[in-house]
């Protein structure tokens, strides 16, 4: 009898078992998946975007998009959309937890200056040393210290448009302020914030440009020697055709016209005594053939005229640089993507790890078309250009030199 009734327990137990409904999700609960929005802009132009993470970690690399809308996925744990806008240089920020499937990005949306460059001087000269204090519209206080390596120059990333007030406390108790307003539409994409500096400062002395390293100095000096020796040689050609053409009308005047008669040139004919009222005769002027080289007199086919200014050819976009001088020299980096990172971190497109003088995000090469260009990143020691700091993007070609902390490069 105690087995049937163990029996029939274990069936009813077991029928509930089957009946019970299994555990359902919460409602609240969404399967993980990469979410995907469209940012359309007002037009066509130069935009750079990324994603960063909710600690302002970076996720991807910036991206490049020159279209008026781009499709963007968005990973799973970005917080935070940037974008760039090369023309105005401003920023947009935007959450990800607020985008749509299609998000229109306006003008006004940019609320943010990609980089504020300040720079520090004292009777002319670059501020030494001082704690310096920018406090956004939103008002964030961004504190930095100004370095005897940085030359005065300090640079602020990501301050939003609107007023803002910068203190720069020096020595025992000097202190500075000004307040300025960062607008939206400017003349530059990175403003200039000057600040003067009264009473007893610590000054850097001005290095003329171009003299840091000696491979700075050399170049130019070797390409201004180059050109003076040309500009000799022919002069020195020149006066020779001269004075040969000078002897040979004087002492062989026949012989002169037999030879410029060859070449299509007719010179004019004395006229005997007693014809005509006197006056020369008018040369004959036939149209000019092109003229072959005067091989007789001893004129290089390729030398130029007096006076005359000589022709660049142009060589093509630049595709590589090569390191003439510092801890890489003889090495080439090739010039492949369209933005170029340049630093001594070693995850940077171009790392240079072993030049202490370059900053870990120093620079970056931007490659639009055909034309190649340069930007300064905040760098401490800064970048230059043909032995000239640059404090915007700049231009370069073949056979241009930049220099990044001891590294000295020819753009090839």
């Amino acid at each position: 009898m105690r087995a049937v009734w163990v029996i029939a327990l274990l069936g009813l137990l077991l029928g509930r078992g089957l009946t019970q409904e299994s555990p359902k999700p919460p409602a609240n609960e969404k399967p993980a998946a990469p979410r995907e929005t469209t940012l359309s802009f007002a037009g066509e132009g130069e935009r750079w975007w990324w994603t960063e993470s909710a600690k302002g970690e970076p996720l991807s690399p910036p991206q490049k998009t020159s279209d008026a809308s781009v499709a963007i996925k968005l990973p799973a744990d970005a917080d935070a959309l940037w974008v760039y806008d090369a023309k105005t240089g401003n920023l947009a920020q935007l959450k990800v937890a607020d985008l749509k499937e299609k998000t229109e990005l306006t003008s006004d949306r940019f609320s943010h200056v990609a980089r504020v460059q300040v720079n520090l001087q004292a009777q002319g000269k670059p501020v030494a040393s001082a704690v310096v204090q920018l406090t956004d519209a939103n008002g964030t206080t961004h504190t930095r210290v100004l370095e005897p390596s940085a030359e005065g120059v300090l640079i602020f990333e990501r301050v939003p448009l609107g007023k803002v007030s910068i203190t720069a406390r020096y020595g025992d108790e000097g202190k500075a302020s000004q307040e300025t307003t960062l607008k939206a539409e400017r003349e530059t994409r990175v403003p200039i914030i000057e600040l003067a500096l009264s009473g007893s400062v610590a000054t850097l002395e001005v290095a003329p440009k171009g003299r840091e390293g000696q491979g700075d100095a050399e170049t130019p000096q070797a390409s201004r020697i180059g050109t003076i020796v040309m500009f000799v040689i022919a002069l020195a050609l020149a006066i020779g055709v001269i004075v040969f053409l000078v002897r040979l009308a004087t002492q062989k005047p026949q012989q002169l016209g037999e030879a410029m008669g060859k070449l299509g040139v007719e010179l004019p004919q004395p006229t005997p005594a007693g014809q005509g009222s006197g006056a020369t005769a008018a040369l004959a002027a036939p149209p000019m053939p092109d003229l072959p080289p005067l091989e007789s007199a001893g004129v290089d086919p390729t030398a130029a005229p007096i006076g005359a200014t000589a022709t660049v050819i142009a060589v093509g976009p630049a595709t590589r640089i090569v390191a003439t001088q510092g801890p890489y020299a003889g090495q080439a980096f090739e010039l492949t993507g369209d933005l170029m990172t340049i630093g001594r971190d070693a995850a940077q497109a171009i790392a240079l790890v072993n030049d202490m003088g370059v900053s870990r995000t120093h620079a970056q090469i931007i490659r639009q078309g055909d034309q190649t260009l340069i930007e300064d990143l905040g760098s401490t020691n800064g970048t230059y250009v043909n032995g000239v700091r640059i404090s915007a993007p700049t231009p370069i070609k073949p056979g241009d030199t930049l220099q990044l902390g001891a590294s000295l490069f020819r753009v090839e």
